[in-house]
């Protein structure tokens, strides 16, 4: 079966990471933009947890997101993009975009069981129902197939709702070199897939970055690079 589907990252390009200064990451954004070069990388998006996840983990947050607006990059030639990942919340599709009310350049929408209220036997129509709603907001469905959360989604309607409305999936090079990974619905929907795949570090600690060659790796073995 041809590939249909477009890389939309090269490896000097990572579009999902996590940083102290909003979220549960272990650096703060200054620290990951002046590393981001030991790993390769040119253009990074840190995307930290939405709302939902900070309230429901108790993170609170260093400072106001809006200070974003005056940060600029001194340190390097790494191009930075301040986006989100937002979350699913229920079986309606009702979703959550916004850390203190900020919008973002980018947006991930992913599923957290710290989040997510409705039945995970539904995930399907869960995730149906949001692009739906959302898809016009949606850059990216992150980790669909983390193994934890992906037990009774189904694969094919997931597949075609993405290629109905042109959203690209995710591999999370973090799930994979933990095994965390359903590559039975992840090979599925390489197959069939038709609009983009990101490989991301989804990177908490500097050591995720040094992991993402495996997500590249598996699409070479696979024979999809």
């Amino acid at each position: 079966m041809a590939q249909k589907w477009k890389l939309m990252n090269s490896p000097a390009e990572d579009y999902h990471m996590h940083s102290l200064t909003y979220s549960d990451g272990l650096h703060t954004i200054d620290e990951i933009v002046q590393m981001a070069p030991k790993f390769w990388l040119k253009k990074i998006a840190i995307t930290d947890h939405s709302q939902a996840v900070l309230e429901a983990q108790g993170l609170a947050l260093k400072c106001w997101r809006s200070t974003l607006k005056h940060w600029k990059n001194y340190y390097n030639e790494v191009e930075v993009i301040f986006g989100v990942e937002g979350d699913l919340l229920d079986e309606e599709g009702n979703c959550c975009f916004e850390i203190h009310r900020q919008e973002s350049d980018f947006r991930i929408l992913s599923l957290h069981s710290a989040t997510y209220q409705g039945d995970l036997k539904r995930v399907t129509q869960s995730y149906l129902n949001a692009i739906a709603k959302y898809h016009e907001q949606i850059d990216l469905i992150g980790h669909p197939f983390y193994a934890k959360t992906c037990e009774f989604l189904e694969v094919e309607s997931f597949v075609d709702c993405l290629n109905q409305y042109g959203i690209p999936l995710e591999i999370d090079t973090a799930y994979l070199r933990k095994e965390r990974t359903d590559l039975n619905k992840l090979k599925y929907a390489l197959e069939h897939l038709e609009t983009g795949v990101y490989v991301n570090g989804d990177m908490h600690t500097f050591g995720d970055w040094e992991q993402r060659n495996a997500g590249f790796e598996l699409l070479e073995k696979r024979g999809f690079l």
